[in-house]
């Protein structure tokens, strides 16, 4: 498993584990998640988005569906229940 920024440049990365464990056991077992858990990151405070006026919105880390919410942790939107029409 592994954390990107912006920069595509790898932030985090934790390895040994087995190929058929998913992605969300794996991220739960790892110090990072104990880091959102108990806020310990230090994560840039919230702000507007870049250029515009609207309000403060917090960073986060985008995962799929395998991944629990959290304040910290949104899952992305895979398009389930579009149409073909809708989706490209």
């Amino acid at each position: 498993m592994a954390v990107a920024d912006t920069h595509y440049q790898f932030v985090y990365v934790d390895i040994g584990s087995y190929g058929k464990a998913c992605g969300s056991t794996i991220f739960k077992r790892s110090t990072l998640w104990l880091s959102v858990q108990i806020n310990m990151l230090e994560l840039p405070s919230e702000r507007p988005l870049s250029e515009t006026e609207g309000p403060n919105v917090p960073y986060f880390f985008g995962g799929d569906a395998g991944f629990a919410q959290n304040r910290s942790i949104l899952r992305l939107f895979g398009g389930y229940n579009l149409s073909v029409k809708k989706r490209v």
